[in-house]
């Protein structure tokens, strides 16, 4: 018996948040966040934990946060694709989620893409949100071929394989010099 595994995996990213309080001294370092691959013809959530820069769970009760797909083949100042609503599931230790759609994906060609973030605190103060220690901005998104849409056979298309009664060529005398 053959036996297919399949695999459930939580894509999941790291969002820093560079918090003011001076006791809190850098120690533990992020290189780079790894690429996230999503596909299309499915809904494709990505969990977001946002860490202080000692990568200690980050409050963002104070924060608005927006996150923004922008198109990696744009040259020039950007293109943002799609603005992505950020859902907070524990604003005290840093848990949130978006979700890419079906709909949004349908849309969006085969492509490299880039995830931003930008928080606002208390209504007032702007900065963007990093992906790593080393003050990127951006996380890589590869948007992929996924489940095609299902296209079912209409009931009432009927397939003539022809009958008995049509003419049939016998004429085979000729089969060619062997």
């Amino acid at each position: 018996m053959s036996v297919i595994t399949s695999y459930l995996y939580a894509n999941k990213i790291m969002v820093q948040i560079l918090d003011d309080d001076p006791a809190i001294k850098t120690r533990n370092r992020v290189v780079y966040n790894r690429t996230v691959e999503v596909y299309k013809g499915t809904d494709n959530t990505i969990e977001i934990n946002f860490k202080n820069q000692d990568q200690k769970p980050a409050n963002v009760s104070a924060y608005s946060i927006t996150g923004y797909l922008i198109d990696s083949t744009y040259t020039g100042t950007g293109n943002v694709v799609s603005n992505i609503s950020v859902t907070i599931s524990n604003a005290s230790i840093g848990t949130a989620s978006i979700t890419l759609t079906e709909d949004l994906l349908a849309e969006l060609d085969e492509n490299k893409y880039k995830l931003a973030f930008k928080g606002v605190k208390n209504g007032t103060t702007e900065s963007p949100l990093y992906s790593d220690d080393n003050y990127n901005l951006y996380t890589e998104i590869n948007v992929n071929k996924g489940i095609p849409p299902y296209n079912p056979v209409p009931t009432s298309t009927v397939l003539d394989l022809g009958s008995v009664a049509d003419t049939v060529i016998d004429d085979v005398s000729d089969w060619g010099t062997i």
